[in-house]
């Protein structure tokens, strides 16, 4: 397939991005692109990939490869009607769509601890006002599931980027001014009060999600009849949850630490590429820990019921990454901003409400999907209890 106009990059401009990336002098470049699946919840991600430019034809020798992502104002996000109407106008204005780019220009790079790196990034596309096309290296991945080593690895190095990019560190000096704006409250106070208490939780107490037959077969399927109650309590603590949380020691964390943006090169063993930077501002430390967890469950590529063994290697792994860099922090406030952080961030979120207009329960992959789904959030919602 094409790149859209906003993506793409004209054949003089193409050869001289190809000819720096390969080394060797690409004069007649083809690019072949094809898409990667994205989560429909990302607001600012219109578009993803792999591009592979090729010499003289589509079926020449491949050259060089790109990720190339594009980039909107979430003014064009499709999902933006599930923004509760009063609040779209704050939302738009607030939220860092460009933020990717503005990490990678602040050089996050140098700040990252032995053994995590970003992917070179070989071309910025401004093609509008509204569109940024970043065309970055293509990493090709370890083959395999995540195995134990690899959360603790990267819980530790996690813990090594907290601890470096602690409250008042001077290392924070050079990041986007967003990242430094606290005048409106931080942003995973607005992203709970806003996506989670007033876009998520009304649809949850009505009562309507609950009595659609798509989730009521799912919810009989994992035999927790309980699981609606315990959600709709958990999101009435999670106001003063909140509070709890940006009294903790804080720290400018990865703030979307999932797997899924923590790549693992084939061709670099222990080395982890982190990308898809989250919530700019000061997130508790610990808080990294939670998409950690949860990103492949949440995704379908992990078992509900592995996350208690998961926890059991990340959490120390990440203690000891803020000890390698000297940041005394008491463990059970680590804790807290850990379990805490995947209450507010997580614990509510795993069903894809956007779904169920067209779904049927005679739809058996929807179903299970479901069905999964409610699974996660039992192990979630029975996490957060720890937080009191």
């Amino acid at each position: 397939m094409d790149l859209p106009g906003e993506a793409a990059l004209p054949t003089a401009e193409l050869a001289a991005v190809a000819s720096a990336a390969s080394g060797h002098d690409v004069s007649d470049p083809v690019a072949c692109a094809a898409p990667v699946a994205y989560d429909w919840g990302s607001p600012a991600t219109a578009g993803l990939w792999r591009v592979d430019v090729r010499e003289g034809s589509p079926d020449g020798q491949v050259a060089c490869s790109f990720f190339v992502k594009l980039l909107r104002d979430i003014r064009l996000w499709p999902g933006l009607a599930s923004i509760p109407a009063a609040l779209r106008a704050d939302f738009t204005e607030f939220y860092p769509w460009r933020y990717e780019l503005d990490m990678y220009e602040c050089g996050i790079g140098s700040v990252l601890p032995d053994g995590m790196r970003t992917p070179v990034l070989h071309h910025v596309k401004y093609a509008d006002a509204d569109h940024i096309a970043l065309w970055w290296e293509f990493i090709i991945q370890r083959r395999g599931q995540w195995a134990r080593p690899d959360y603790e690895r990267a819980a530790y190095l996690l813990g090594r980027l907290a601890a470096r990019r602690r409250e008042g560190a001077p290392v924070n000096e050079k990041l986007p001014a967003r990242a430094h704006d606290q005048s409106r409250g931080s942003s995973l106070r607005r992203y709970t009060e806003t996506r989670v208490l007033l876009g998520l939780l009304p649809a949850l107490r009505a009562g309507a999600v609950w009595g659609h037959p798509v989730v009521a077969e799912a919810l009989s399927r994992t035999r927790d009849p309980g699981l609606p109650a315990a959600m709709l309590a958990l999101g009435e603590r999670l106001p003063k949850l909140i509070d709890v949380l940006e009294g903790l020691p804080q720290t400018h964390a990865h703030g979307d630490a999932s797997p899924q943006n923590l790549l693992l090169p084939a061709d670099e063993p222990g080395t982890i590429a982190a990308i898809d930077w989250g919530f700019g501002d000061l997130l508790p430390a610990g808080f990294d820990l939670g998409q950690l967890l949860a990103g492949l469950a949440h995704a379908g590529e992990t078992d509900p019921a592995d996350l208690a063994g998961i926890d059991a290697v990340i959490f120390p792994s990440y203690l000891e990454g803020l000890a390698a860099e000297g940041y005394d922090v008491a463990p059970p406030d680590v804790r807290t901003g850990y379990i805490g952080g995947l209450a507010a961030r997580s614990a509510l979120c795993p069903l894809p409400l956007e779904m169920l207009g067209s779904a049927t329960p005679d739809q058996e992959e929807t179903v299970a999907l479901f069905a999964g789904r409610l699974r996660l959030a039992r192990v979630l919602v029975d996490m957060a209890a720890e937080v009191s």
